[in-house]
């Protein structure tokens, strides 16, 4: 299989030396298309260089697309799924027909699943997204920000527009996206949402704050701080770390003279010492609770 991939792509050649492989196989039983099938995605996914033309031409010398087509059919649920990685996995364009009626289906995994796969199919139509009724789950908002990744794609046309959306894992993966894109037209729709109900946005609001270095926030961080959960305060500590002034070294400083959560003093001091590096030489010398996190902190191995 590695050598029919590496081969030059001559149809006609590449088809005569397919035909001698498969009778050294059993090409027609399941599992050995299925063998076939994981090595093509393999060496597809793994190999540098453009080898799209010469994987489709294997791909449907064997007749593995009718393979695709019958999971996509199946009614079983992760049949349907492993269908569309293997489109996604191979950069099938041809497979989309078959994918899009899933994005109505009820189930909300095969719907989530069609949108991911047609967009990395199709990476200029990101914005389908901005109609995509249900919560993303983790899982698939990792998968979509590899698709950006992994494909470059080039900003939404319309990613204004995502942070404004009623679904809040829109709303989410718009800032996420900002971050990403270094988009600073929006900051202030962006700070906005920090008055959200929902937590994960506004932790991604406090992450874009310091990706995007947004300025003049510093205070309305620290008003916040006490507000949030404990995940939060981290990434507040985190971004003010980056981005503050004398007045965020005063407020920590005070954090640390306060009993709270022992992670949370630690970033405290975390981010002083990264703040100011000498700021701890003549503070806190009388507190041994502290005195062992700067030390760790200098020294991470202690």
């Amino acid at each position: 299989m590695t050598s029919l991939i590496f081969s030059s792509y001559d149809e006609v050649e590449l088809a005569s030396k397919i035909n001698d492989f498969k009778k050294e196989i059993p090409f027609k039983k399941k599992w050995c298309k299925k063998i076939i099938l994981n090595r093509i995605i393999f060496l597809k996914r793994n190999l540098k260089g453009d080898i799209t033309n010469t994987s489709h031409f294997i791909y449907e010398q064997f007749d593995l697309f009718n393979h695709t087509r019958s999971l996509l059919k199946s009614k079983k649920k992760y049949l349907i799924c492993l269908g569309m990685y293997h489109l996604e996995a191979l950069e099938y364009n041809k497979g989309k027909n078959y994918v899009t009626p899933f994005l109505n289906h009820k189930n909300k995994t095969l719907n989530s699943s069609a949108y991911l796969t047609l967009i990395s199919l199709q990476p200029e139509n990101l914005n389908l997204l901005l109609d995509y009724p249900n919560l993303i789950l983790l899982a698939g908002e990792i998968n979509l920000m590899n698709i950006v990744h992994q494909k470059k794609l080039p900003i939404p046309t319309k990613l204004k527009d995502w942070i404004q959306s009623k679904n809040p894992s829109i709303v989410k993966l718009g800032i996420k996206l900002m971050s990403y894109y270094n988009y600073t037209n929006e900051t202030q729709a962006i700070l906005n949402h920090l008055k959200s109900v929902d937590e994960k946005i506004r932790h991604e609001v406090i992450v874009a704050v310091r990706q995007l270095f947004i300025l003049d926030t510093e205070k309305i961080l620290i008003e916040q701080f006490d507000k949030e959960d404990k995940k939060n305060k981290i990434e507040i500590l985190n971004t003010l770390a980056s981005i503050g002034s004398e007045e965020s070294e005063q407020f920590i400083a005070s954090l640390l003279t306060k009993s709270i959560d022992s992670d949370i003093k630690l970033k405290a001091v975390y981010s002083l010492s990264k703040m100011n590096s000498v700021y701890f030489e003549n503070k806190f010398i009388e507190n041994p609770e502290i005195k062992k996190m700067i030390k760790h902190v200098k020294i991470p191995s202690i």
